[in-house]
């Protein structure tokens, strides 16, 4: 089968929806493309986090873990041996992105999509049921010593910088606000600009039915490859399908660096993977929680009390490896009293990151036609709709609410 679409974005991600939902309101007639159901992969498992309170982009641990990590006993990041070593270059790189000067910097070009997360998912959310699930309570983030709380000065130093508000508890004030948690640390620091969402995976397959409501064409399949064809793109599916555009948008965050490379584009996108298990609880929390010092979340989920973890490096197609969260249980179980997990094994995805931590959003240099929405690390859910709105106003000429430049494809 041979079809003809005006634009094709490829991948249901919220990341991929919320570009397709941006560009149809903007007059395209836009068909979506995925391998999986929308809302299934790596936005179904996140903590579900709206951070707009986010000043600076997630750093990689202190050199002096890096033993710990490689030797599998860091609770925030660890190695997965052998596909794991694949990623040596790109680590080097990051820690190398994680000086001072270099974060403040990343973390300044990351600001106008961060600050505008929540306004921009309301937006998506106008007309649908998704507002049930959307929670403006903010986050805590707890550490559990005062040198755990000197050491993140930086942070709070950049958002008094940018008037992003916080507060800082002491344990017992704050356990006054989360009952439901042990007295095992001293500080909480409250981002109240920051929401969550209960279940971001519906959340977005939400989103995915509003675009078909308004017009817009789900498709099912896996795309194998991409070929500039005169004016526009031809793209083909495992299944054998012929999809013909006048442009293409890639969203399919882990999986881009391979369907770029079959039009000879190369892009140093790496990838943390994730994971999560929900458990029983008897009690509800009024903050999704970020234990600063052992590498997790808590977050209250629809299905559950979700716990999430760091960052696992391993190849992608790598088998999961549920030790991560087995290291973090203790740690979460020390903090909050919770019942047995709901799932047999825990659920895992995979982040696509760049070293400097801002995803890629343009046209790629020579490939009339071909964009790019991709590598939004540990922020997807985040900035996935006000990336969104950035590319579509790019490709359709429209002015553009922030400079684009620091998200250039182009850049690297």
């Amino acid at each position: 089968m041979s079809t003809h679409e005006e634009v094709i974005v490829i991948g249901a991600g919220i990341v991929g929806v919320s570009t397709a939902l941006h560009l149809q309101e903007m007059g395209k007639s836009v068909c979506l493309v995925d391998k999986s159901r929308p809302g299934q992969e790596t936005s179904f498992g996140n903590s579900g986090n709206i951070e707009s309170s986010y000043v600076l982009p997630f750093s990689p641990p202190s050199l002096s873990k890096i033993p710990s990590i490689l030797l599998g006993k860091n609770t925030s990041a660890r190695m997965s041996f052998p596909s794991g070593l694949k990623s040596l270059p790109w680590i080097l790189k990051f820690y190398k992105e994680s000086k001072k000067e270099t974060l403040i910097e990343n973390g300044r070009n990351l600001r106008p999509l961060l600050e505008l997360s929540v306004d921009e998912h309301k937006l998506l959310m106008k007309g649908t049921d998704a507002e049930k699930y959307l929670c403006e309570t903010g986050r805590a983030k707890l550490h559990r010593s005062e040198t755990s709380f000197q050491a993140s000065s930086l942070e709070r130093d950049m958002a008094d910088y940018y008037d992003v508000p916080y507060e800082v508890m002491k344990r017992d004030e704050f356990l006054e606000r989360e009952p439901a948690l042990n007295p095992v640390f001293e500080k909480a620091v409250i981002w109240s600009g920051s929401a969550r969402l209960s279940n971001p995976g519906k959340v977005v397959k939400i989103y995915a039915e509003k675009f078909q409501k308004q017009g817009g064409e789900f498709l099912q399949g896996e795309v194998t490859s991409l070929s500039q064809q005169g004016e526009g793109w031809q793209i083909k599916t495992i299944s054998g399908e012929v999809f013909h555009t006048e442009a293409v948008v890639i969203c399919v965050g882990p999986w881009a660096k391979d369907l770029l490379r079959t039009v000879g584009t190369h892009v140093p996108l790496g990838l943390k993977r994730g994971y999560h298990q929900h458990f029983n609880a008897s009690a509800a929390l009024n903050y999704n929680i970020t234990d600063a010092d052992c590498g997790y979340v808590m977050s209250d989920m629809e299905q559950g009390l979700r716990i999430t973890t760091g960052a696992e490096f391993a190849d992608i197609n790598a088998e999961p490896n549920p030790i991560q969260i087995e290291q973090v249980l203790p740690y979460a179980r020390e903090l909050m009293d919770f019942g047995k997990a709901k799932e047999g094994d825990p659920w895992m995805g995979s982040r696509p990151c760049f070293t400097d931590s801002c995803p890629a959003i343009g046209e790629i240099k020579g490939r009339k036609g071909l964009w790019v929405n991709i590598g939004h690390g540990h922020s997807g859910l985040t900035i996935g709709p006000s990336s969104g709105r950035l590319l579509a106003e790019m490709m359709t000429g429209a002015k553009t609410f922030c400079d684009p430049t620091p998200y250039s494809p182009d850049r690297f």
